[in-house]
């Protein structure tokens, strides 16, 4: 056995569906998946059935997820008509930043309207940084309205080479633009449709060949910050029928991907850390966890599904997979967890 210590990882971007969908996961399930991955902090999104766009709804949340094992956030959400819940909102130190959807979701969320969206941003006074889910040239319009307002984004689950392209050339002017990469885009292709079926079904879709590769060579380079999981359990029903839910579990495959990443060469182990801790602890200002780490035997593997998932989900897209590296212990605030 070859253990190694590192600090608790961060995932800026899950659905633990609690309240309104606790079928498919809750805060205490989903706290129990991130622990078994060697997550202890972790950043729910808004778009709840009913989504997170009161101050009443942020408190509810808050309440609920005192069941959780490890450590939980919240992102504030926005369908354009809260303008007068963002102020108090984003003074909350609950709330990490503000999650705008321009292409469809849960909860009634989406927001297309050019004179909304404007709204949205001159209303978002803070330093914390607002989360777009925004495809292809909607990401180019984003980017556009960010700078307009001085205001600090972050592009969720960035798919495609165009938009690695786009937030290059952003960071090249001195935006204030952030990115992050989910492991699914980095390791599944489209093909994966043909055998995983609803299995292989997001948003983003899986990309190309030519996209993977893209995002590799950013995530590598530093121009993708963080590695996300954009964590979305849903049952094996709601998969495998005829209109599958969007979205695929990944809180307890995200470490053991990344660290096959640092095995075959794709990153370096310093990379890694730079964007499973490193970035996300920055770029959404998350307080230190003392006395917090997680630790990996790098002699041992993960084979994805053996003995069970922590995820009420209860399935993966890497189902079978051995990847190198078996989270052994897990310790917050001098608790043992796992």
């Amino acid at each position: 056995m070859a253990l190694k210590r590192y600090p608790g990882f961060i995932d800026v971007h899950v659905h633990l569906r609690e309240p309104g969908a606790t079928h498919k996961e809750d805060f205490y399930t989903g706290s129990r998946a991130a622990a078994k991955g060697g997550v202890t902090m972790m950043l729910d999104m808004p778009n709840n059935p009913t989504p997170t766009i009161t101050i009443e709804r942020l408190d509810e949340k808050i309440a609920l997820a005192k069941k959780a094992i490890v450590d939980i956030g919240f992102h504030f959400g926005t369908n354009g008509k809260n303008i007068d819940q963002l102020l108090p909102a984003s003074k909350r130190k609950e709330v990490y930043g503000l999650k705008l959807y321009c292409n469809h979701t849960t909860g009634e969320m989406l927001i297309e309207d050019l004179a909304l969206l404007e709204k949205v941003y001159a209303a978002w006074e803070s330093p914390k940084p607002i989360l777009l889910h925004a495809e292809g040239i909607q990401l180019a319009g984003a980017i556009g309205l960010a700078t307009a307002y001085g205001r600090r984004v972050h592009m969720c689950h960035i798919s495609l080479a165009i938009e690695v392209e786009l937030v290059r050339r952003a960071k090249e002017k001195g935006f204030p633009i952030t990115a992050g990469v989910c492991p699914h885009h980095l390791y599944l292709l489209g093909e994966a449709r043909e055998t995983l079926r609803g299995f292989a079904i997001m948003k983003p879709p899986l990309g190309t060949k030519e996209d993977q590769e893209a995002l590799w060579v950013g995530l590598k380079d530093g121009i993708i910050d963080v590695v996300e999981t954009d964590h979305a359990p849903h049952t094996r029903e709601e998969k495998s029928g005829e209109k599958p839910a969007f979205g695929v579990p990944g809180l307890e495959t995200m470490v053991p991907l990344m660290m096959k990443a640092v095995k075959d060469g794709r990153i370096t182990e310093e990379r890694m850390m730079d964007a499973l801790y490193t970035r996300p602890k920055k770029i959404f200002n998350i307080p230190d966890q003392p006395d917090t780490y997680v630790e990996i035997d790098l002699d041992a593997t993960t084979k994805v599904g053996e003995g069970g998932y922590g995820s009420k989900a209860d399935w993966s897209p890497f189902e079978g997979w051995e990847l190198p590296g078996k989270v052994m212990t897990v310790v917050i605030r001098g608790k043992r967890v796992l």
